[in-house]
């Protein structure tokens, strides 16, 4: 999905990208998933690397170590004013593959969330924030600038039921 990134308003969605099953995919850099991003021309192009690791608490036997350890990596050509995405050949991930899994960058600790932001997340310089809109109830998706906490954009997803679960305890 490409959103303007003045307005938030969606401008088009792609057909989904075959990722392997067991990537779980973020929008924010974690252990498992990370994505850069370059400009080309009149182009974005967006390399992913997919990472699973043993994460038990014993240690393991060569094969569960190896069975569990997987890493894959590709990249996407996409043209922002149609919708083009373009899987491009298999090529060297935008970092090195074969180092350890890198530990989670460590950013500094996002402000408590408002009482009516569900989740919330950096992504690049804004935070994207998952909220329930006070005056109508709906669900929003969210752009916010972080020193400001002045909302850039705002996109209502679904209207919310009249019954809010219970926040839970962190």
């Amino acid at each position: 999905m490409v959103l303007d990134a003045a307005t938030g308003a969606d401008r088009w969605t792609s057909e989904p990208v075959d990722l392997p099953p067991w990537a779980r995919c973020t929008l924010d850099d974690t252990r498992g998933f990370t994505l850069r991003t370059q400009t080309d021309e009149d182009a974005v192009m967006i390399h992913w690397v997919a990472r699973t690791w043993y994460g038990g608490g014993a240690a393991p036997s060569e094969r569960v170590l190896k069975e569990s350890t997987r890493e894959a990596h590709g990249a996407l050509r996409v043209d922002p004013a149609g919708p083009s995405v373009e899987v491009l050949p298999t090529a060297e991930p935008p970092e090195s593959a074969d180092a350890d899994v890198p530990p989670v960058a460590q950013a500094a600790r996002p402000p408590q969330p408002a009482a009516d932001v569900l989740d919330q997340s950096q992504v690049g310089d804004i935070r994207v924030e998952l909220a329930l809109h006070p005056d109508s109830g709906a669900i929003v998706l969210r752009a916010v600038n972080p020193p400001t906490a002045a909302v850039k954009w705002e996109v209502e997803l679904d209207h919310a039921t009249t019954r809010r679960a219970p926040r839970l305890p962190p």
